[in-house]
């Protein structure tokens, strides 16, 4: 049986707040790294 449009939108806005936590917790994995002394100043060098 094929869905009225009122159902697929209020599934898609469901959806959004799940996509936000998936993206902060990719933004966190990636934020969370210690960087050296050596990687800071790589481009300085050059």
């Amino acid at each position: 049986m094929p869905y009225n449009q009122l159902t697929v939108v209020i599934g898609g806005l469901m959806h959004i707040p799940l996509i936000i936590l998936v993206l902060r917790f990719i933004e966190n994995r990636f934020n969370n790294r210690t960087w050296t002394k050596e990687e800071l100043n790589y481009n300085k060098n050059l």
